[in-house]
């Protein structure tokens, strides 16, 4: 249950959550501020224990603070606390998550399987999967400077901390340099085939580029 990961946290006194309440009502930055220094790490434990993924976890995080703040006119600002809005919307992020990924591995395996049984030999998944790699390979030659370099050391099984070594940069600065890439890619590939649905739903799927996109 989603429940269950609502751990206890430590509250500040109500008057002074209520009285930021009513600044985050009013889009006043700094009430924005204090709500995400005040439920950011909760929220993220409760996604990360359930996504198992840091990135995964932090991007849907702060789509919840995103989220409350576009509709931040409808908050009452007569309650003395939003810590159930954060979490009631990060569950139902939590949710809709899972029901899409439901529903995008019932579509891929359904493709996947019309290509077992209806392709030819010369037009093979091996094949398409080949092909995919060379467009990756144009993709990734076209990724900017030092993150391309990173990319390539990676892709080349250097760890992160030898190519933060030979590069002398943070080994955050690496992590961050492939999480970027990895979206500059998954992004350019799924625009570069959009009018193609075996090719597009062999891209958007986390199964078939997965070892494409380290």
């Amino acid at each position: 249950m989603l429940s269950s990961y609502l751990c206890k946290v430590t509250h500040t006194e109500p008057s002074e959550e209520s009285f930021h309440v009513s600044l985050f009502k009013n889009g006043e930055p700094r009430a924005f501020t204090y709500f995400f220094n005040l439920y950011w790490e909760e929220l993220y434990t409760v996604a990360y224990r359930h996504l198992r993924d840091e990135d995964l976890a932090k991007d849907l995080v702060q789509e919840v603070f995103i989220h409350l703040w576009e509709k931040r006119s409808l908050v009452n600002s007569a309650y003395i606390s939003l810590r159930p809005y954060f979490f009631r919307t990060l569950k139902n992020k939590l949710l809709n998550y899972y029901a899409s990924e439901r529903v995008r591995k019932t579509v891929v395996e359904q493709m996947l399987h019309r290509m077992e049984t209806t392709v030819s030999p010369e037009n093979s998944s091996a094949t398409v999967y080949q092909k995919l790699e060379e467009i990756v390979e144009l993709s990734v030659a076209k990724l900017p400077g030092l993150m391309k370099t990173v990319y390539q050391m990676r892709s080349d099984n250097h760890s992160i901390q030898e190519i933060a070594a030979q590069l002398n940069i943070a080994e955050q600065t690496v992590k961050n340099y492939l999480s970027e890439a990895k979206k500059i890619l998954k992004k350019e590939l799924t625009q570069r085939f959009a009018d193609h649905d075996t090719l597009l739903l062999l891209v958007v799927s986390t199964y078939a580029i997965h070892d494409l996109l380290i």
